[in-house]
């Protein structure tokens, strides 16, 4: 009898000592993922170089910021996790000058989540915006070329028709020719012979007016496949039009076709609409820091005009870029 006493007095002891020791490890394992969680909160606060951010466009066209992030824990298990950045609601502190973005961290592993914010700065870098307009209203592009200057910006007319003097007026302010046909015909429903005379043709005489057209955009965004093979034998870039976001890096826009996202009244019938598109795609090209390219279209310059953006919109387009540290380029820039 004292025997088997003496031996389930032995199992308690092992059993409490086991539950002790369980507790014990539960209670490390925990601290761990606490700590490990710690440090890429900390990362993500510090807007770290070692996460690469990338560009999600969702359903509804709404552009956001993300980042995974994969960690090794104590056991040399990989821990993945997961930052969305709202560059929607971001806030401007005029104190410090920096940038309150709101973020959500979570770890896909364990389901841990945190929102918080980060304070972001930007500094100079190659992130830039393509901008361009369309068509052949050339007195009133001319009339603001005092706005580009003053925020030291520049863009590309694409423009129809043959050479004149406002070709060599946009190249002595800064500014770039593109083509945009002869007639601004639909490319897709003309002969073959036709589709020639109004896309290939005419940059001859371009040229030896002195404008050295680099890049062809679309009439109405449309064309067939094969047009873009064979006009980027006469031209480096040729350009469609679209209403969706696309961003791009260098190497993405030399000697190839790209999407420019429309700016026009048609697509934005209210300023606040137009703000909120313009501060959620800069502000998006800007912090991923992946020196992404945005291109933008529009046609003229006048309040209130379905294909154009008003003297307003366009100032405020100029001051977020410059306020961003984001550079306008031109398309003869990716010509090299």
């Amino acid at each position: 009898m004292r025997r088997i006493t003496f031996w389930i007095f032995v199992l308690f002891i092992f059993i409490l000592f086991s539950c002790s020791k369980s507790k014990e490890e539960d209670s490390i394992t925990k601290l761990q993922k606490i700590l490990l969680f710690e440090n890429v909160h900390n990362k993500v606060l510090q807007n770290s170089e070692e996460i690469q951010k990338y560009i999600y466009t969702d359903e509804s066209g709404e552009v956001i910021v993300k980042a995974n992030i994969i960690e090794i824990n104590e056991d040399d298990n990989e821990v993945e996790f997961q930052v969305s950045y709202d560059t929607r609601n971001i806030h401007f502190d005029y104190i410090t000058n920096e940038y309150s973005i709101p973020f959500t961290l979570i770890c896909l592993t364990t389901n841990d989540i945190v929102d918080d914010n980060l304070l972001w700065k930007p500094e100079e870098d190659s992130t830039g915006i393509l901008l361009s307009f369309d068509d052949q209203y050339f007195k009133i592009w001319e009339s603001y070329f005092y706005m580009f200057q003053y925020y030291n910006a520049y863009a590309t007319f694409f423009v129809t028709g043959k050479p004149n003097n406002f070709s060599l007026a946009a190249l002595e302010n800064g500014h770039d020719i593109g083509y945009h046909s002869l007639n601004h015909k639909m490319l897709i429903n003309v002969p073959y012979e036709e589709y020639k005379k109004e896309t290939i043709v005419p940059a001859d005489d371009f040229r030896k007016f002195g404008v050295p057209l680099v890049s062809f955009a679309y009439p109405y965004g449309r064309h067939h496949e094969w047009m873009n093979d064979e006009l980027l034998m006469t031209y480096r870039i040729t350009r469609g039009f679209t209403n969706l976001f696309h961003a791009y890096s260098n190497t993405e826009i030399k000697d190839n076709f790209i999407f420019s996202k429309s700016i026009d009244y048609y697509y934005y019938n209210n300023d606040f609409d137009f703000i909120k598109s313009i501060n959620m795609m800069l502000r998006a090209v800007k912090f991923t820091e992946q020196n992404l390219v945005l291109p933008l279209s529009s046609h003229t310059i006048r309040d209130n005009a379905s294909w154009g953006i008003s003297p307003g919109r366009l100032d405020y387009l100029l001051r977020t870029a410059r306020d961003l540290k984001i550079k306008f380029y031109r398309y003869s820039d990716f010509a090299d």
